[in-house]
Protein backbone atom coordinates (compact mmCIF):
# COMPACT_ATOMS: atom_id res chain seq x y z
CA UNK A 1 0.00 0.00 0.00
CA UNK A 2 1.49 3.38 -0.97
CA UNK A 3 1.95 6.18 1.53
CA UNK A 4 -0.82 8.16 -0.11
CA UNK A 5 -3.30 5.30 0.36
CA UNK A 6 -2.50 4.65 4.03
CA UNK A 7 -5.62 4.93 6.22
CA UNK A 8 -5.95 7.96 8.47
CA UNK A 9 -5.74 7.24 12.17
CA UNK A 10 -8.57 8.08 14.61
CA UNK A 11 -8.13 11.20 16.71
CA UNK A 12 -8.38 9.37 20.07
CA UNK A 13 -5.29 7.33 19.20
CA UNK A 14 -3.07 10.43 19.47
CA UNK A 15 -4.02 10.85 23.12
CA UNK A 16 -3.62 7.17 23.84
CA UNK A 17 -0.13 6.83 22.30
CA UNK A 18 1.79 9.19 24.65
CA UNK A 19 -0.26 7.94 27.61
CA UNK A 20 0.80 4.34 26.92
CA UNK A 21 4.40 5.28 26.14
CA UNK A 22 4.72 6.98 29.53
CA UNK A 23 3.19 4.17 31.59
CA UNK A 24 6.00 4.13 34.23
CA UNK A 25 5.09 7.69 35.23
CA UNK A 26 1.44 6.83 35.71
CA UNK A 27 2.41 3.70 37.68
CA UNK A 28 4.54 5.83 40.01
CA UNK A 29 1.69 8.30 40.39
CA UNK A 30 -0.74 5.51 41.28
CA UNK A 31 1.62 4.05 43.85
CA UNK A 32 2.28 7.45 45.37
CA UNK A 33 -1.43 8.17 45.79
CA UNK A 34 -2.20 4.73 47.21
CA UNK A 35 0.65 4.29 49.72
CA UNK A 36 -0.70 6.84 52.19
CA UNK A 37 2.10 9.38 51.69
CA UNK A 38 -0.07 11.68 49.54
CA UNK A 39 -3.78 12.46 49.44
CA UNK A 40 -5.42 10.80 46.40
CA UNK A 41 -7.15 13.99 45.25
CA UNK A 42 -5.52 13.63 41.84
CA UNK A 43 -7.98 10.88 40.93
CA UNK A 44 -10.79 13.47 40.97
CA UNK A 45 -8.85 15.84 38.69
CA UNK A 46 -8.00 13.00 36.30
CA UNK A 47 -11.63 11.89 36.13
CA UNK A 48 -12.74 15.44 35.38
CA UNK A 49 -10.09 15.85 32.68
CA UNK A 50 -11.12 12.61 30.99
CA UNK A 51 -14.77 13.63 31.16
CA UNK A 52 -14.04 17.00 29.54
CA UNK A 53 -11.92 15.43 26.78
CA UNK A 54 -14.64 12.84 26.12
CA UNK A 55 -17.16 15.66 25.86
CA UNK A 56 -14.96 17.31 23.21
CA UNK A 57 -14.53 14.16 21.12
CA UNK A 58 -16.95 15.42 18.44
CA UNK A 59 -15.23 18.79 18.16
CA UNK A 60 -11.54 18.07 17.64
CA UNK A 61 -9.52 18.13 14.46
CA UNK A 62 -9.50 15.03 12.28
CA UNK A 63 -5.71 14.86 12.00
CA UNK A 64 -2.94 16.19 14.26
CA UNK A 65 -0.98 19.32 13.45
CA UNK A 66 2.76 18.76 13.06
CA UNK A 67 4.14 21.32 15.50
CA UNK A 68 2.19 20.13 18.55
CA UNK A 69 2.68 16.46 17.67
CA UNK A 70 6.43 16.98 17.49
CA UNK A 71 6.28 18.75 20.85
CA UNK A 72 4.44 15.76 22.31
CA UNK A 73 7.05 13.38 20.92
CA UNK A 74 9.91 15.49 22.26
CA UNK A 75 8.40 15.79 25.74
CA UNK A 76 7.67 12.04 25.85
CA UNK A 77 11.24 11.27 24.85
CA UNK A 78 12.60 13.70 27.45
CA UNK A 79 10.47 12.18 30.23
CA UNK A 80 11.66 8.68 29.33
CA UNK A 81 15.32 9.60 28.79
CA UNK A 82 15.47 11.50 32.09
CA UNK A 83 14.87 8.26 33.99
CA UNK A 84 15.88 8.38 37.64
CA UNK A 85 18.21 11.34 37.07
CA UNK A 86 15.39 13.82 37.74
CA UNK A 87 12.75 13.79 40.50
CA UNK A 88 9.74 11.61 39.75
CA UNK A 89 7.37 14.56 40.10
CA UNK A 90 9.32 16.48 37.43
CA UNK A 91 8.93 13.50 35.09
CA UNK A 92 5.23 13.57 35.89
CA UNK A 93 5.01 17.19 34.78
CA UNK A 94 6.81 16.34 31.52
CA UNK A 95 4.41 13.43 30.95
CA UNK A 96 1.35 15.63 31.48
CA UNK A 97 2.77 18.20 29.05
CA UNK A 98 3.40 15.43 26.50
CA UNK A 99 -0.21 14.23 26.62
CA UNK A 100 -1.44 17.82 26.52
CA UNK A 101 0.72 18.41 23.43
CA UNK A 102 -1.10 15.58 21.70
CA UNK A 103 -4.43 17.11 22.73
CA UNK A 104 -3.39 20.52 21.38
CA UNK A 105 -2.39 18.88 18.11
CA UNK A 106 -6.09 18.11 17.64
CA UNK A 107 -7.46 21.20 19.39
CA UNK A 108 -9.69 23.68 17.64
CA UNK A 109 -9.44 27.41 18.35
CA UNK A 110 -10.93 28.63 21.64
CA UNK A 111 -11.01 25.21 23.25
CA UNK A 112 -9.72 25.47 26.87
CA UNK A 113 -6.06 24.47 26.67
CA UNK A 114 -5.09 26.18 29.96
CA UNK A 115 -7.93 24.49 31.85
CA UNK A 116 -6.88 21.09 30.47
CA UNK A 117 -3.30 21.74 31.53
CA UNK A 118 -4.40 22.75 35.03
CA UNK A 119 -6.45 19.60 35.50
CA UNK A 120 -3.58 17.47 34.21
CA UNK A 121 -1.12 18.96 36.71
CA UNK A 122 -3.61 18.61 39.56
CA UNK A 123 -3.97 14.92 38.65
CA UNK A 124 -0.37 14.37 39.78
CA UNK A 125 0.41 13.54 43.45
CA UNK A 126 1.64 17.02 44.34
CA UNK A 127 0.06 17.73 47.72
CA UNK A 128 2.78 16.32 49.99
CA UNK A 129 5.53 18.07 48.02
CA UNK A 130 3.63 21.37 48.11
CA UNK A 131 3.09 20.92 51.84
CA UNK A 132 6.82 20.36 52.44
CA UNK A 133 8.18 23.16 50.26
CA UNK A 134 5.40 25.77 50.34
CA UNK A 135 3.56 24.80 53.51
CA UNK A 136 5.71 26.70 55.99
CA UNK A 137 5.86 30.01 54.05
CA UNK A 138 2.08 29.87 53.62
CA UNK A 139 1.63 29.14 57.32
CA UNK A 140 3.75 32.20 58.15
CA UNK A 141 1.51 34.36 55.98
CA UNK A 142 -1.62 32.84 57.51
CA UNK A 143 -0.30 33.27 61.06
CA UNK A 144 0.69 36.91 60.45
CA UNK A 145 -2.71 37.71 58.95
CA UNK A 146 -4.41 36.05 61.92
CA UNK A 147 -2.30 38.13 64.32
CA UNK A 148 -3.63 41.36 62.84
CA UNK A 149 -7.21 40.10 62.76
CA UNK A 150 -7.06 38.92 66.37
CA UNK A 151 -5.44 42.15 67.52
CA UNK A 152 -8.26 44.00 65.79
CA UNK A 153 -10.62 42.09 68.10
CA UNK A 154 -8.68 43.34 71.12
CA UNK A 155 -6.66 40.21 71.90
CA UNK A 156 -3.00 40.17 72.93
CA UNK A 157 -1.34 37.98 70.30
CA UNK A 158 2.30 37.30 69.44
CA UNK A 159 3.63 35.15 66.63
CA UNK A 160 6.49 32.71 67.19
CA UNK A 161 7.25 31.32 63.76
CA UNK A 162 4.04 29.63 62.69
CA UNK A 163 2.76 29.36 66.29
CA UNK A 164 0.49 31.95 67.90
CA UNK A 165 0.75 32.93 71.56
CA UNK A 166 -2.74 34.09 72.51
CA UNK A 167 -2.72 35.28 76.11
CA UNK A 168 -0.22 32.62 77.12
CA UNK A 169 -1.88 29.82 75.13
CA UNK A 170 0.12 28.35 72.25
CA UNK A 171 -1.88 27.55 69.12
CA UNK A 172 -0.07 25.78 66.28
CA UNK A 173 -0.77 26.84 62.70
CA UNK A 174 -0.10 23.33 61.43
CA UNK A 175 -0.09 21.71 57.98
CA UNK A 176 -3.90 21.66 57.48
CA UNK A 177 -3.91 25.41 58.20
CA UNK A 178 -1.42 26.23 55.44
CA UNK A 179 -4.21 26.43 52.87
CA UNK A 180 -2.60 23.91 50.50
CA UNK A 181 -5.71 21.73 50.41
CA UNK A 182 -7.98 24.74 50.05
CA UNK A 183 -5.84 26.02 47.18
CA UNK A 184 -5.97 22.62 45.46
CA UNK A 185 -9.76 22.46 45.66
CA UNK A 186 -10.15 26.11 44.63
CA UNK A 187 -7.99 25.72 41.53
CA UNK A 188 -9.66 22.43 40.72
CA UNK A 189 -13.03 24.22 40.77
CA UNK A 190 -11.58 26.94 38.53
CA UNK A 191 -10.04 24.59 35.96
CA UNK A 192 -12.98 22.18 35.95
CA UNK A 193 -15.55 24.94 35.41
CA UNK A 194 -13.37 26.61 32.76
CA UNK A 195 -12.97 23.32 30.89
CA UNK A 196 -16.66 22.51 31.06
CA UNK A 197 -17.75 26.00 29.98
CA UNK A 198 -15.03 26.12 27.30
CA UNK A 199 -13.69 29.39 28.69
CA UNK A 200 -10.90 31.07 26.77
CA UNK A 201 -7.36 30.82 28.06
CA UNK A 202 -6.97 34.61 28.35
CA UNK A 203 -10.19 34.84 30.35
CA UNK A 204 -8.93 32.21 32.82
CA UNK A 205 -5.38 33.54 32.99
CA UNK A 206 -6.58 36.98 34.07
CA UNK A 207 -8.49 35.47 36.98
CA UNK A 208 -5.87 33.08 38.36
CA UNK A 209 -4.09 35.73 40.53
CA UNK A 210 -7.41 36.76 42.07
CA UNK A 211 -8.08 33.14 42.97
CA UNK A 212 -4.83 33.07 44.97
CA UNK A 213 -5.91 36.17 46.88
CA UNK A 214 -9.28 34.58 47.66
CA UNK A 215 -7.59 31.43 48.99
CA UNK A 216 -5.18 33.40 51.20
CA UNK A 217 -7.98 35.58 52.57
CA UNK A 218 -10.29 32.64 53.18
CA UNK A 219 -7.58 30.58 54.85
CA UNK A 220 -6.60 33.49 57.11
CA UNK A 221 -10.23 33.98 58.13
CA UNK A 222 -10.67 30.27 58.80
CA UNK A 223 -7.51 30.12 60.90
CA UNK A 224 -8.56 33.17 62.91
CA UNK A 225 -11.96 31.70 63.71
CA UNK A 226 -10.39 28.40 64.72
CA UNK A 227 -7.88 30.15 66.98
CA UNK A 228 -10.76 31.93 68.72
CA UNK A 229 -12.39 28.58 69.30
CA UNK A 230 -9.18 26.79 70.40
CA UNK A 231 -8.47 29.48 73.02
CA UNK A 232 -12.04 29.55 74.30
CA UNK A 233 -12.66 33.12 73.14
CA UNK A 234 -15.67 32.26 71.00
CA UNK A 235 -17.58 30.03 73.40
CA UNK A 236 -18.61 27.75 70.52
CA UNK A 237 -19.18 24.01 71.02
CA UNK A 238 -16.55 21.53 69.83
CA UNK A 239 -18.49 20.53 66.73
CA UNK A 240 -18.17 24.08 65.43
CA UNK A 241 -14.46 23.46 64.76
CA UNK A 242 -15.20 21.29 61.73
CA UNK A 243 -18.30 23.27 60.78
CA UNK A 244 -16.38 26.56 60.71
CA UNK A 245 -13.64 25.19 58.49
CA UNK A 246 -16.16 23.61 56.15
CA UNK A 247 -18.26 26.78 55.89
CA UNK A 248 -15.25 28.93 54.92
CA UNK A 249 -14.08 26.23 52.52
CA UNK A 250 -17.43 26.15 50.73
CA UNK A 251 -17.63 29.96 50.64
CA UNK A 252 -14.19 30.24 49.00
CA UNK A 253 -15.07 27.63 46.38
CA UNK A 254 -18.36 29.40 45.62
CA UNK A 255 -16.52 32.70 45.12
CA UNK A 256 -13.99 30.97 42.86
CA UNK A 257 -16.78 29.60 40.66
CA UNK A 258 -18.42 33.03 40.57
CA UNK A 259 -15.18 34.78 39.58
CA UNK A 260 -14.26 32.27 36.89
CA UNK A 261 -17.67 32.13 35.24
CA UNK A 262 -18.45 35.87 35.49
CA UNK A 263 -19.09 37.30 32.04
CA UNK A 264 -17.97 34.13 30.30
CA UNK A 265 -19.74 32.78 27.25
CA UNK A 266 -19.55 29.07 26.53
CA UNK A 267 -18.25 28.28 23.11
CA UNK A 268 -20.72 26.30 21.05
CA UNK A 269 -19.95 23.03 19.33
CA UNK A 270 -19.46 24.60 15.92
CA UNK A 271 -15.85 25.59 16.49
CA UNK A 272 -13.81 26.42 13.41
CA UNK A 273 -10.99 24.11 12.56
CA UNK A 274 -7.58 25.74 12.89
CA UNK A 275 -5.96 26.69 9.64
CA UNK A 276 -2.90 24.50 9.69
CA UNK A 277 -1.38 21.87 7.47
CA UNK A 278 -2.23 18.42 8.86
CA UNK A 279 0.18 15.51 8.74
CA UNK A 280 -0.05 13.22 5.76
CA UNK A 281 -0.99 9.60 6.57
CA UNK A 282 2.55 8.38 5.96
CA UNK A 283 3.97 10.81 8.51
CA UNK A 284 1.21 9.90 10.94
CA UNK A 285 2.21 6.24 10.82
CA UNK A 286 5.83 7.26 11.32
CA UNK A 287 4.82 9.17 14.44
CA UNK A 288 2.98 6.09 15.68
CA UNK A 289 6.19 4.10 15.22
CA UNK A 290 8.14 6.62 17.29
CA UNK A 291 5.58 6.49 20.12
CA UNK A 292 5.72 2.67 20.07
CA UNK A 293 9.52 2.80 20.21
CA UNK A 294 9.33 5.17 23.19
CA UNK A 295 6.95 2.79 24.91
CA UNK A 296 9.40 -0.07 24.37
CA UNK A 297 12.19 2.10 25.79
CA UNK A 298 10.05 2.62 28.88
CA UNK A 299 9.75 -1.15 29.22
CA UNK A 300 13.43 -1.86 28.67
CA UNK A 301 14.87 1.05 30.62
CA UNK A 302 16.09 0.12 34.07
CA UNK A 303 16.46 2.59 36.93
CA UNK A 304 19.86 4.18 37.20
CA UNK A 305 22.01 2.45 39.79
CA UNK A 306 21.65 4.19 43.12
CA UNK A 307 24.72 5.85 44.44
CA UNK A 308 26.07 4.09 47.48
CA UNK A 309 25.60 6.34 50.45
CA UNK A 310 28.89 7.41 51.98
CA UNK A 311 29.11 5.86 55.47
CA UNK A 312 28.82 8.54 58.15
CA UNK A 313 30.35 7.79 61.51
CA UNK A 314 28.14 9.11 64.28
CA UNK A 315 28.85 8.84 67.97
CA UNK A 316 25.32 8.27 69.20
CA UNK A 317 24.50 9.34 72.76
CA UNK A 318 24.39 6.68 75.48
CA UNK A 319 21.48 8.19 77.36
CA UNK A 320 18.29 10.01 76.38
CA UNK A 321 16.36 12.13 78.86
CA UNK A 322 17.90 10.18 81.74
CA UNK A 323 17.29 6.70 80.28
CA UNK A 324 19.96 4.33 78.96
CA UNK A 325 19.79 3.84 75.19
CA UNK A 326 19.91 0.25 73.95
CA UNK A 327 20.43 -0.30 70.18
CA UNK A 328 17.57 -1.89 68.20
CA UNK A 329 17.22 -3.03 64.61
CA UNK A 330 15.60 -0.52 62.28
CA UNK A 331 11.84 -0.96 62.02
CA UNK A 332 9.73 -0.76 58.87
CA UNK A 333 9.26 2.95 59.52
CA UNK A 334 12.98 3.71 59.54
CA UNK A 335 13.69 1.37 56.61
CA UNK A 336 11.72 3.76 54.37
CA UNK A 337 14.47 6.37 54.73
CA UNK A 338 17.73 4.40 54.74
CA UNK A 339 18.46 4.45 50.99
CA UNK A 340 20.65 7.41 50.04
CA UNK A 341 19.76 9.26 53.24
CA UNK A 342 22.22 12.15 53.74
CA UNK A 343 23.46 11.05 57.13
CA UNK A 344 22.75 8.12 59.41
CA UNK A 345 19.78 6.54 61.20
CA UNK A 346 19.73 4.54 64.42
CA UNK A 347 17.00 3.15 66.64
CA UNK A 348 17.13 2.58 70.39
CA UNK A 349 14.99 1.59 73.32
CA UNK A 350 14.86 3.88 76.33
CA UNK A 351 12.79 2.05 78.89
CA UNK A 352 9.25 1.73 77.46
CA UNK A 353 10.01 4.18 74.66
CA UNK A 354 11.39 3.60 71.16
CA UNK A 355 13.75 6.41 70.14
CA UNK A 356 14.75 6.97 66.52
CA UNK A 357 17.69 9.31 65.89
CA UNK A 358 18.50 10.62 62.45
CA UNK A 359 21.81 12.40 61.92
CA UNK A 360 21.31 14.78 58.98
CA UNK A 361 24.19 16.40 57.12
CA UNK A 362 22.26 18.46 54.54
CA UNK A 363 18.86 20.05 54.04
CA UNK A 364 16.85 17.35 52.35
CA UNK A 365 13.32 16.39 51.34
CA UNK A 366 14.14 12.87 52.57
CA UNK A 367 13.70 13.98 56.18
CA UNK A 368 9.97 13.25 56.24
CA UNK A 369 7.70 14.04 59.20
CA UNK A 370 7.01 10.96 61.30
CA UNK A 371 3.26 11.39 60.75
CA UNK A 372 3.77 10.77 57.01
CA UNK A 373 5.65 7.55 57.74
CA UNK A 374 2.95 6.25 60.06
CA UNK A 375 0.21 7.15 57.57
CA UNK A 376 2.11 5.27 54.90
CA UNK A 377 2.13 2.21 57.16
CA UNK A 378 -1.63 2.36 57.66
CA UNK A 379 -1.92 4.24 60.95
CA UNK A 380 -4.52 6.89 61.66
CA UNK A 381 -3.11 10.17 62.98
CA UNK A 382 -5.02 12.12 65.63
CA UNK A 383 -4.51 14.65 68.43
CA UNK A 384 -1.75 16.63 66.69
CA UNK A 385 -0.35 19.37 68.92
CA UNK A 386 2.71 21.06 70.38
CA UNK A 387 4.37 20.14 73.68
CA UNK A 388 7.31 21.54 75.56
CA UNK A 389 10.39 19.36 75.32
CA UNK A 390 11.20 17.73 78.69
CA UNK A 391 14.02 19.55 80.47
CA UNK A 392 14.93 21.53 77.33
CA UNK A 393 14.05 24.73 75.57
CA UNK A 394 11.91 24.41 72.48
CA UNK A 395 8.79 22.65 71.33
CA UNK A 396 8.11 19.22 69.88
CA UNK A 397 5.25 18.07 67.64
CA UNK A 398 3.22 15.20 69.04
CA UNK A 399 0.39 13.02 67.78
CA UNK A 400 -1.38 9.74 68.45
CA UNK A 401 -0.96 6.93 65.89
CA UNK A 402 -3.63 4.23 66.06
CA UNK A 403 -5.29 1.57 63.95
CA UNK A 404 -2.53 -1.08 63.89
CA UNK A 405 -1.90 -2.72 67.23
CA UNK A 406 -1.59 -0.61 70.38
CA UNK A 407 -2.05 3.13 69.97
CA UNK A 408 1.22 5.05 70.07
CA UNK A 409 2.05 8.47 71.43
CA UNK A 410 4.67 9.91 69.08
CA UNK A 411 6.68 13.12 69.53
CA UNK A 412 9.36 14.53 67.23
CA UNK A 413 11.65 17.50 66.85
CA UNK A 414 14.81 18.54 64.99
CA UNK A 415 17.77 20.10 66.80
CA UNK A 416 20.59 21.92 65.04
CA UNK A 417 24.24 22.32 66.01
CA UNK A 418 23.46 25.54 67.89
CA UNK A 419 20.81 23.86 70.03
CA UNK A 420 17.82 25.44 68.28
CA UNK A 421 14.78 23.20 68.13
CA UNK A 422 12.28 22.82 65.26
CA UNK A 423 8.88 21.16 65.58
CA UNK A 424 8.09 21.62 61.89
CA UNK A 425 10.08 19.94 59.11
CA UNK A 426 9.23 22.56 56.51
CA UNK A 427 10.39 25.33 58.88
CA UNK A 428 13.65 23.46 59.48
CA UNK A 429 14.20 22.98 55.75
CA UNK A 430 13.83 26.68 54.95
CA UNK A 431 16.03 27.70 57.89
CA UNK A 432 18.72 25.23 56.78
CA UNK A 433 18.55 26.36 53.15
CA UNK A 434 18.77 30.03 54.18
CA UNK A 435 21.79 29.36 56.44
CA UNK A 436 19.87 30.40 59.56
CA UNK A 437 20.28 26.95 61.12
CA UNK A 438 23.77 25.37 61.24
CA UNK A 439 24.23 21.65 60.73
CA UNK A 440 24.61 18.84 61.24
CA UNK A 441 21.14 18.27 62.62
CA UNK A 442 19.62 15.55 64.75
CA UNK A 443 15.99 14.55 64.18
CA UNK A 444 14.48 12.81 67.19
CA UNK A 445 11.32 10.70 67.12
CA UNK A 446 10.03 9.13 70.34
CA UNK A 447 7.21 6.56 70.28
CA UNK A 448 5.55 5.03 73.33
CA UNK A 449 2.55 2.73 73.65
CA UNK A 450 -0.45 4.37 75.28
Amino acid sequence: MSAGRLPRLPAWLWLLLPALALWPVWLWSLRRMSDGSDDPYGVVALAMLLLCLWREREHVGATPRPAWLLASLALSGLAIAAGESVPALARGVLAVLAVLGAALALRRPRQPALAWLGLGLLALPILSSLQFFAGYPLRLITAEASVWLLRGLGLAVERQGSTLDVGGQLVMVDAPCSGIHMAWVAYFCAFASAAWLRLGDVHLMRRLPLLGVLVLAGNSLRNTLLVLQETGQSGWPDWMHEATGLAVFVAVCALVLRVVSAGAQATGPGLPVAVSRALAPGWQWSAVGVFVALGLCSTLTRPLPSETAVPVFVEWPQRFEGSLLRPLALSAVEQRFVAEFPGAIARFSAGPRAVTLRHVTAATRKLHPAADCFRGLGYRIDAIGLRQRPAAAGLQRCFVASGKGPALSVCEYIEDAAGRSFSDHSAWYWAAIAGASPGPWRAVTVAEAL
